[in-house]
């Protein structure tokens, strides 16, 4: 209920786009600040579980005290507080998911796609109460249910740690470091969601202010194409191997690419409103195929490492993107800016094709002995 309309919210409250930009920035540089300190905290499933409840709270209180405050400075520095606090949230939340999904033989998929629906119903009921309250009392009851899922996490099933005595295989770094089709797929990977991200970040902005949709509106959007996430998902899941991940990528990238070439083009809202159904479509491969693909390319022990390299130039690329592009936008407008990341999309594609990952990594454990 308030990530989908954070960036229209500080917009209303006369935030310029370069403004909104820094404020887009904050998260992903401040989290590859940060990162190495949560990596040394977050040592086992019990401090994650104390460490996941603390976040919780934070980011409620923070959420709300958002409402109370006024300019951009105190926005930033409240911004700032929850990246520091709160940025290893999503993936403390995933450990706990990967470790249960793999001791209960469950598809992580499978859990996941319901973070998908609750974004549906929460996007769609905040864009219609936005008619009957004000975005601070929307936000204030979102910082309060938010601050209470820190309940819930008390529930989390305890989850047997893997016996002390067990032989663990070691990070090995060499090993990442010379292996192509990682960075092959780490470039890829980067360029292509990065730029989706970026694109995403000024979305909800441009859809109200450049294309006049009331918020309401927008809330409908957004929940269609994250709809269409879900039907992705669930038809991967009951088809996992009908298509290859390679035919999974580039009908993605296509569809990303297609999506920002129609919003640069500034076409009739309803066909604006149709193509963010492929964003839907797209994002649910990614969301199927990403953690497959690097188990793939990768030898499992080194699995984290490969997703912590690929947090690490996401982050920088999207936080120097946002940073940069809402100025960008302030100069040039939205229709430049979407041809600009249409094309780098693009050109990712073609990046893929020329230099694709490979699929077989020598000598590598097998994931279940591990």
């Amino acid at each position: 209920m308030f990530y989908p309309f954070m960036s229209i919210y500080f917009v209303s409250k006369g935030l310029s786009e370069s403004e909104l930009g820094v404020i887009l920035a904050i998260t992903p540089i401040t989290t590859i600040l940060v990162n190495p300190l949560w990596n040394f905290l977050v040592k086992d499933a019990r401090t994650s579980r104390r460490i996941l409840k603390l976040m919780t709270i934070i980011e409620g209180i923070a959420i709300i005290l958002i409402t109370q405050v006024s300019g951009f400075e105190l926005y930033a520095l409240l911004i700032t507080l929850i990246a520091f606090f709160c940025s290893p949230y999503m993936p403390i939340q995933d450990g706990f998911t990967a470790l249960f999904t793999n001791k209960e033989k469950i598809d992580y998929t499978s859990i996941r796609i319901h973070a998908s629906i609750a974004y549906v119903v929460a996007s769609s009921i905040a864009g219609i109460a936005i008619l009957w309250l004000s975005f601070d009392i929307l936000f204030v009851i979102a910082g309060v249910f938010f601050g209470l899922t820190a309940i819930i996490t008390s529930w989390i099933k305890p989850l047997e740690e893997p016996s002390t005595h067990e032989q663990r295989p070691k990070r090995d770094l060499k090993a990442l470091l010379k292996n192509k089709s990682f960075f092959r797929y780490l470039i890829f990977y980067t360029i292509v969601i990065g730029s989706v991200r970026i694109g995403d970040s000024f979305f909800a902005v441009y859809l109200t202010s450049a294309r006049s949709l009331t918020t309401t509106e927008y809330g409908f959007i957004f929940s269609a194409f994250i709809v269409a996430e879900v039907l992705m998902m669930r038809y991967l899941i009951l088809h996992p191997n009908q298509f290859k991940e390679r035919h999974l990528y580039i009908a993605a990238t296509v569809m990303f690419s297609l999506r920002f070439l129609v919003y640069a083009l500034n076409m009739p809202i309803w066909i604006v409103a149709i193509s963010t159904l492929f964003r839907g479509i797209a994002w649910g491969i990614i969301l199927f195929a990403h953690i497959k693909v690097v188990l793939k390319i990768v030898k499992v022990e080194n699995v984290f490492l490969g997703i912590l390299l690929i947090t690490l130039t996401f982050s920088i690329y999207t936080g120097l993107g946002s940073l940069y592009f809402g100025h960008f936008i302030e100069q040039y407008g939205y229709g430049l800016f979407y041809m600009i990341h249409m094309i780098i999309i693009a050109i990712g594609l073609v990046f893929y094709l020329v230099f694709p990952p490979g699929t077989k990594v020598p000598n590598s454990r097998n994931i279940q002995e591990v």
